[in-house]
Order: C-alpha cells, then sequence, then structure tokens
C-alpha cells in the first residue's frame, strides 16, 4: 500500500457482518501481490461493503505497473460461502426495483475483476455456494482441490438466481445448468475442470504448491506479455471480435523487435 515499506503487509478491517470482523490482507513479493481475503467463521461469504473492498484492493494491487499477478488466498478451509443470507432481511422490505439495483451492482463488482489488467490466480477448495460461483467465474486462473464442491442453494430459498444464474447458463450445457441452478445437483471439481470453470484439479495436499507452481510459470513471462494477453482474452470474449486483439499483439511485437534490435 502507498507509503508502507515494500514487503510489508497491509491489514485493514473490510466490514462487519453481525459479530465477525473481515479482514483483508495485502502484501506485495517480487511481481506477485497478495491479497487474503478472512471471513473463514462464515465461511467467507460476502455482503456489498466486503465485495466492494475486495475488488478495491485488487484494483489497488493491479494499479502498480510492476504487478504482474495477483495471488487470492481465500482464508480457511471453503473458497466461498456465498451471500451474507443476515442481509435477506433488509431485502424483504426493500422494492423490485431496490433489489434488482443490488443485484447488478454485485454482478457490475465482479466484472470489475474479470477486467482486472492482470490475472488473479487463486486455489479453490471446500464449499463454493450461490454467490461463490460468481466469484469464482471473475478468478482468471483458479486451480481446483479434488473435493471442492460447488452448490447453487437458491431455488430452497425460492430465489431464482440472477448474475450467477446468467453466469451459469453461459458457461454450462443447458441441462447442466437447469441440474444446478434448481438446487437439484451440486458439481464435484472434475466437473468444473470439464466446464472450464477451473484451470486444473489436483489433489487437496498439493492445491498450494500447484497454486505457487502456476505463479511461478506466469513469472517466467515478462509482465508486459502477461498483462497484454489478459487483454487479448478479455477484450475477445467481451466483444467476440478480435479488432483490440489485432492492436495488442502488434504492440507487443514491435517491442519485443526493438529489444533484440538493441541486443544486437
Amino acid at each position: 500500500m502507498p507509503g508502507r515499506p515494500a514487503g510489508l503487509p497491509s491489514y485493514r478491517p473490510v466490514c462487519m457482518i453481525t459479530w465477525v470482523i473481515i479482514t483483508l490482507t495485502h502484501e506485495r513479493d517480487r511481481r506477485v501481490a497478495r491479497v487474503r481475503y478472512d471471513n473463514a467463521t462464515r465461511g467467507n461469504c460476502f455482503d456489498h461493503a466486503a465485495l466492494h473492498d475486495l475488488v478495491e484492493t485488487l484494483e489497488s494491487a493491479a494499479a502498480d505497473e510492476t504487478c504482474a499477478i495477483i495471488h487470492l488466498e481465500m482464508a480457511g478451509r471453503h473458497f466461498c460461502g456465498g451471500w451474507d443470507t443476515s442481509s435477506f432481511g433488509r431485502l424483504a422490505r426493500a422494492s423490485v426495483q431496490e433489489i434488482a439495483a443490488d443485484l447488478r451492482d454485485s454482478d457490475l463488482a465482479l466484472h470489475r475483476i474479470r477486467q482486472l489488467p492482470v490475472p488473479v490466480v487463486a486455489a479453490v477448495r471446500g464449499e463454493v455456494i450461490g454467490f461463490g460461483a460468481g466469484l469464482l467465474h471473475a478468478v482468471h486462473l483458479p486451480v481446483a482441490a479434488t473435493s471442492a464442491r460447488m452448490s447453487l442453494p437458491e431455488a430452497r430459498y425460492g430465489f431464482a438466481p440472477a448474475g450467477v444464474g446468467h453466469t451459469i447458463a453461459q458457461s454450462l450445457p443447458r441441462a447442466h445448468a437447469y441440474h444446478l441452478l434448481t438446487g437439484a445437483a451440486a458439481a464435484t471439481a472434475a466437473q468444473l475442470l470439464a466446464w472450464g470453470l477451473v484451470a486444473r484439479v489436483v489433489d487437496d495436499d498439493h492445491v498450494d504448491h500447484e497454486v505457487d507452481a502456476l505463479i511461478d510459470a506466469l513469472l517466467a513471462v515478462p509482465g508486459r506479455t502477461v498483462r497484454a494477453v489478459v487483454q487479448v482474452v478479455e477484450s475477445s470474449l467481451t466483444t467476440g471480435r478480435p479488432e483490440h486483439a489485432y492492436d495488442v499483439s502488434a504492440g507487443t511485437i514491435r517491442a519485443g523487435l526493438n529489444a533484440e534490435e538493441s541486443r544486437g
């Protein structure tokens, strides 16, 4: 964080859900920014304040041009326990328009994670519940433990999932989307891999080692190139067209040729 000596972690309370204080830790190591989200006592659930503070912390880390990778660590045994259910009482008193605005706001926050200029790498272990599926989809390079499990229980509360529902419907075969969104089934780590929602699946005891190995592999690539790859992938997914990718690739080719000429 600005004003703090390099290498020292920055701690700040994010929000209070009932009696639980959620904390974020942000520290730098080489070209890696390590961000830890800790609401482990409640399975790493979120409310609006916690989500926005996480996003702002990630954006602050990525704003440092020397940063090439963000390692997001979700503390405890579970990746994300979904949305904090204590907020449901407030929603019962809100209008349909107000609830829809809240849903759009949380999805826009996840979109900001997808649009970060550097990739986010994260271990996925334990439960991925409800909103956690949206967070998983926003992470660029998630590595799952074999025992990881994703479930969407909203329908059992009488809710039809909105943004997460859209994400699942866009990402999964139609029948699997219905199976999950009605709460009739949960997804295994192997299914998450088959559907392209995680990059790799490894034994539970090896997931942290695999994340570290992935980060080391990314560090072997020049930071500007990693950022360029993110632009190519995300602009292609957003627009469905290659125009921006041409410009980004051309810039890296020119920079590489200039570097070769200067060495020659």
